[in-house]
């Protein structure tokens, strides 16, 4: 199960990196009639790398739905909560000493 949770945040964090040649390979083959918007693209490219995952865990063994889509939203919304904690440090007291 641990190991589907990592495959989940893999492909949440990853699909930002995977989308510009998911791009440039549906531009390519099937979009260049019907373009799609920036939107869908990213979730096209979250599919995809949910796919992937899902694919891996299942060869490994022990694919769970429920702890993919867990990793995958700690994966798409971590580096946000970690910049938002970052950002929230605690105040110097020792400036006013």
């Amino acid at each position: 199960m641990l190991a589907t949770v990592i495959l989940g945040i893999a492909a949440g964090a990853g699909a930002p990196y995977a989308e510009p040649h998911i791009k440039g390979w549906l531009e390519a083959l099937l979009l260049s009639d019907a373009p799609m918007t920036e939107m869908e693209l990213r979730m096209f490219t979250f599919a995809i790398c949910l796919l992937g995952a899902s694919i891996l865990a299942y060869i490994f063994g022990n694919g769970s739905g429920f702890a993919l889509a867990v990793g995958a939203a700690l994966g798409v919304f971590g580096p946000r909560l970690i910049d938002r904690v970052q950002k929230k440090k605690a105040p110097d007291y020792g400036d006013d000493l």
